[in-house]
């Protein structure tokens, strides 16, 4: 297979359930559910074993002891590209694209612009510093689930003091619906939590989708998590799983946290879907919710799947980073396009 090889949707899908979270080192255990999904819910009973894909693979100890096969021949990037208007750009071919590892580029080896089946899990804030944001909160996330295709799957997780996975990846939107009204405010922001779980269940348990986890919150964190920003790229980043944020609440509420918190806690969001790949859309200007909601399904949606073989072999532990260009001239002209992909992952570890 060459640089220039196209695969189709079914090859390709084949690809991504082979290569799983190829190349991207050991993953923290999966959290276990709060409650399990009900009866409808297409989530299975426990995680798969994360499979391996055709080559070469090294056998990695998890946190928990759990040996694990990961890949090191492939690494899958998603890429979204928007225009000046923040509009998805959805006319790119592979030739367009270039891929770069620590600075070296890399052959792509892979590519699919199909719409893969979504795995969305919606992150809603459950504190009670949101209150009067929760019923336009809940508004926008059952209008978004009438934009998703029968085969998408969404999983719901809230927060307050600690994170709770209330319902399993379904396709079940009755479900949904009647979880999404049954949430009640209480204390407590534990953000980083809520995202850290999101982002490893949805690795471990829809490897062949395309994921996202999307964020509703005013992004003020709490002082008591027990995961900081680090750590939440770092398994979104393995997990290959970009995060968004809809951010809610008032410019007032957010000054009066900037008096108790340091600055750079404001922007702890921000830095996640960055490095992640993911971005932030702020309704306190005036967008609602819904089109938030709709503007991301359909950044998803016009997404694409960039695959390549590390140059460097070296299962050393060590950080990698990922840049994505466009080539210009072509259909990717000027700076007027933004790229956004993960920044990085971790080499698998030696035997």
């Amino acid at each position: 297979m060459n640089g220039g090889t196209k695969f189709s949707g079914l090859a390709f899908l084949l690809l991504m359930v082979c290569a799983g979270l190829g190349a991207q080192g050991p993953v923290p255990p999966l959290p276990t559910p709060t409650k399990p999904p009900p009866a409808t819910s297409n989530a299975p009973s426990k995680p798969p074993a994360t499979p391996s894909a055709p080559g070469k693979s090294a056998p990695v100890p998890s946190p928990s002891g759990t040996i694990f096969k990961v890949d090191v021949n492939l690494v899958l990037v998603e890429v979204g590209v928007h225009d000046e208007h923040g509009r998805a750009v959805g006319n790119l071919t592979q030739e367009d694209f270039r891929v770069f590892e620590d600075g070296q580029e890399q052959e792509i080896r892979a590519f699919s612009h199909e719409e893969l089946p979504l795995a969305v899990a919606l992150v809603i804030d459950n504190s009670s510093s949101i209150m009067a944001a929760l019923q336009e909160l809940r508004a926008g996330a059952l209008d978004t689930l009438a934009l998703l295709k029968r085969d998408d799957q969404v999983a719901i997780f809230s927060f307050g003091e600690k994170p709770e996975m209330v319902e399993g990846l379904t396709t079940d939107h009755e479900a949904l619906s009647v979880d999404l009204w049954a949430l009640s405010p209480y204390g407590g922001t534990a953000l980083n939590d809520a995202l850290y779980e999101a982002a490893l269940y949805l690795g471990r348990v829809a490897p062949e989708s395309r994921r996202a986890v999307i964020l509703v919150s005013d992004n003020e964190p709490s002082d008591e998590e027990t995961r900081d920003v680090t750590q939440v790229v770092r398994a979104a980043q393995q997990s290959g799983t970009p995060i968004y944020s809809i951010k809610v609440g008032n410019l007032q509420h957010s000054r009066a946290f900037f008096f108790t918190h340091s600055e750079p806690r404001l922007h702890d969001v921000e830095k996640i879907c960055k490095q992640t790949g993911g971005e932030m859309i702020d309704t306190r200007t005036g967008t609602s919710v819904r089109s938030a909601m709709e503007t991301i399904i359909t950044w998803l949606k016009q997404g694409y799947t960039l695959g390549y073989s590390p140059s460097n072999k070296r299962q050393d532990g060590t950080y990698r980073t990922i840049e994505v260009r466009l080539n210009a001239p072509g259909a990717a002209q000027g700076p007027k396009y933004r790229i956004y992909a993960r920044q990085g992952y971790y080499a698998s570890a030696g035997r």
